[in-house]
């Protein structure tokens, strides 16, 4: 029995240790599948973090191919080990025709040009200097609006004492008058 219970702790471990080295292995990992112009797939494994991927050198058109974060897709890989345990990996698709990936939304290549990013980064600056400037001139009426709502406290208290200290003395006054009357009768 002694010798069984020893086989079974070395298959779950040794079943472990897979485990462990599949999800390990594509860690900080992702997928680019590349689909050349005569139909064939191709397969690379780049940094989750990369700005860009070189497929062939630049031999099926383009050199670099840009990573967009908006068209990355999920994919359970099971190649390798993982046929076992599946992976959860992300995965871009590139054309040979476009340095963009596939738009996972559409199928087709993806609009992202130099010329729209440049056109967007001139937005976004437009943008970016109308906050800074609504920003400045607004900074003035902001701290007004919020000490108006102290100011107002501050004279609610003001007030309070004040007609607090007026009863306390009509109070003594009432009492005074209401000795004499006593005294009258």
């Amino acid at each position: 029995m002694e010798q069984y219970t020893n086989s079974i702790i070395a298959v779950l471990l040794f079943v472990i240790i897979i485990f462990v080295y599949s999800q390990i292995k594509f860690k900080n990992k992702m997928l680019c599948y590349f689909l050349r112009p005569n139909k064939q797939r191709i397969k690379k494994w780049v940094p989750l973090f990369t700005n860009h991927v070189i497929f062939d050198k630049g031999k099926y058109g383009f050199q670099r191919y840009k990573v967009n974060p908006k068209c990355i897709v999920m994919e359970w890989y099971t190649g390798g080990i993982s046929k076992i345990f599946p992976v959860l990996v992300p995965t871009l698709d590139f054309r040979w025709d476009s340095p963009n990936p596939v738009d996972p939304e559409t199928s087709q290549g993806s609009w992202h040009t130099p010329e729209v990013e440049a056109a967007a980064y001139q937005g976004q600056s437009y943008v970016g200097l109308s906050k800074a400037m609504a920003a400045q001139v607004g900074g003035k009426r902001n701290k007004i609006l919020e000490i108006i709502p102290l100011i107002i406290l501050g004279l609610v208290v003001i007030i309070g004492f004040i007609v607090y200290t007026g009863m306390a003395n009509l109070s003594g006054q009432v009492g005074g008058l209401q000795q004499q009357i006593d005294l009258l009768k």
